[in-house]
C-alpha cells in the first residue's frame, strides 16, 4: 500500500471510488452526491486539491482531501473502497492529512465532519492527535402520506419567503443565536459576522449542502420592530428529497415555538411540491432540538461525528451551551466538495439549528 500526494492524481484514478461513494450516499442518506463528485474531479484535474490517495497494486483504493481557510484547516473527506475498509487505510490517510495540516505554519485550528460508511470507527485516529469529538445525528422524516403538525399562532411574528437582501442580517442572527453554543465549537464560522457570511455564501451558492431552494426557505420578523428573529434554509439533495441546512432563532425568541413554526412552514411547502422525504442533522448533545425533531416525527438515519483540533486548547475549557439551535451536515463525509475553496461548502458539510 502506497500513500501518494492527491495532486499527482487524475480524476480517472478516482472515478471508481467516487462512483462507489455516490452509491453509498444515495443508499444510506438518500443524497445525490453527483455535484460534489464532479467538483472534486474538477479540482483533481486542476492539480489544486491537496490531500492523499491510497494506492494498492496500481489501483486507487482510498483518498482524503483538505483545504485551508486563513488560520483554519478543513478535512473535506476520507473515503476508502469497501474491500479495504479495515480501519488501517482510513487511519493512514487521516494521519498524513492531520500531520500535514498541523505542521503548516499559521494553522491553529482543524475542523471536520465525516460520514464514515465503514464498519471500523475512525475516532481513535483523531483522539490520538488531540482532537475533540462531538456526536452528531443525521435525521429524516417521510413527507408523503404523513400529516404535518399545525402551526402555532404567534401574532407578534410575521413569516416571509427568503430574500437575499437580508443575508447580512441573517449572518448577524447566526452569531447571536449560536453565541456560546456547542455548535459554534464545531464550526467557528458562527462566532463572527464575517464567518457567518461565508457560511451562508456556501449554503446559498455551492453544492456541498445540496442546491439551495429559496421557495422552501423562510425568514421570521418581529412585527413591532421589523427585526429579523429567525430563519429556516432548505436545499434539494436528490429528486424530491429536501435537506434543512439551517434553523436559527434569536435568543430572545427561543422557547416561543418559532423554530417549530419555521420548520413546519418549510415542510408544508416541500409536501405541496410532492417531496417525499426531508433530512437534517443535529448535535447529539442538543437535547432540546432533538426533542423538537422527535415531536415532529424525525427519526435517526445515521450517527456520525465531528472532530475539532484547537492549537490553543481554549475550546476544551469553554462552558458551551448544549441547548437551542440545530445544525446539519453536507454531502461528502459531511463535506465532500472541496470545502473552503472558492467553489465549495466551507461549512465542512454541515447544517445547523439554533431553536
Amino acid at each position: 500500500m502506497e500513500i501518494l500526494d492527491l495532486r499527482h492524481m487524475r480524476s480517472q484514478d478516482l472515478e471508481h471510488l467516487l462512483e462507489e461513494e455516490k452509491q453509498l450516499w444515495q443508499r444510506h442518506l438518500q443524497w445525490d452526491y453527483t455535484a460534489s463528485a464532479a467538483l472534486i474531479k474538477r479540482f483533481v484535474d486542476a492539480h489544486a486539491l491537496p490531500g492523499y490517495a491510497a494506492v494498492d497494486g496500481g489501483r486507487t483504493v482510498g483518498y482524503s482531501f483538505y483545504v485551508y481557510e486563513d488560520y483554519k484547516g478543513l478535512i473535506g473527506d476520507v473515503f476508502v473502497s469497501g474491500a479495504f475498509t479495515d480501519g488501517a487505510t482510513e487511519s493512514e490517510l487521516l494521519r498524513n492529512v492531520i500531520e500535514t495540516m498541523q505542521g503548516t505554519p499559521g494553522i491553529r485550528r482543524i475542523e471536520t465532519q465525516l460520514m464514515n460508511f465503514g464498519d471500523r470507527p475512525i475516532s481513535q485516529c483523531f483522539h490520538s492527535q488531540n482532537f475533540q469529538s462531538f456526536g452528531r445525528k443525521f435525521l429524516f422524516r417521510e413527507l408523503a402520506g404523513c400529516p404535518l403538525s399545525s402551526l402555532s399562532h404567534n401574532r407578534d411574528i410575521a413569516l416571509a419567503p427568503w430574500d437575499p437582501r437580508w443575508t447580512s442580517e441573517a449572518a448577524h442572527l447566526i452569531t447571536r443565536a449560536y453565541h456560546g453554543h456547542i455548535d459554534s465549537a464545531i464550526n467557528d464560522q458562527y462566532r463572527s459576522h464575517a464567518g457567518a457570511m461565508r457560511f451562508l455564501d456556501n449554503i446559498l451558492h455551492y453544492p456541498g449542502c445540496g442546491r439551495f431552494d429559496a421557495g422552501c426557505s423562510f425568514l421570521a420578523f418581529r412585527k413591532d420592530t421589523s427585526r429579523l428573529c429567525g430563519m429556516v434554509l432548505t436545499s434539494v439533495v436528490r429528486d424530491r428529497v429536501g435537506h434543512i441546512t439551517q434553523v436559527c432563532v434569536d435568543p430572545e425568541a427561543q422557547g416561543t415555538g418559532l423554530g417549530f413554526n419555521l420548520i413546519c412552514e418549510s415542510l408544508q411547502k416541500l409536501q405541496q411540491r410532492r417531496f417525499h422525504t426531508v433530512t437534517l442533522t443535529v448535535t447529539a448533545a442538543n437535547s432540546s432540538a432533538l426533542r423538537l425533531y422527535e415531536k415532529m416525527q424525525f427519526s435517526t438515519l445515521r450517527d456520525f461525528q465531528a472532530f475539532v483540533w484547537d492549537a490553543s486548547g481554549q475550546d476544551r475549557s469553554q462552558p458551551w451551551n448544549h441547548q437551542g439551535n440545530t445544525q446539519e451536515p453536507s454531502a461528502g463525509g459531511a463535506s465532500s466538495a472541496p470545502a473552503g475553496s472558492e467553489e465549495s461548502d466551507g461549512s465542512g458539510r454541515n447544517s445547523r439549528s439554533r431553536l
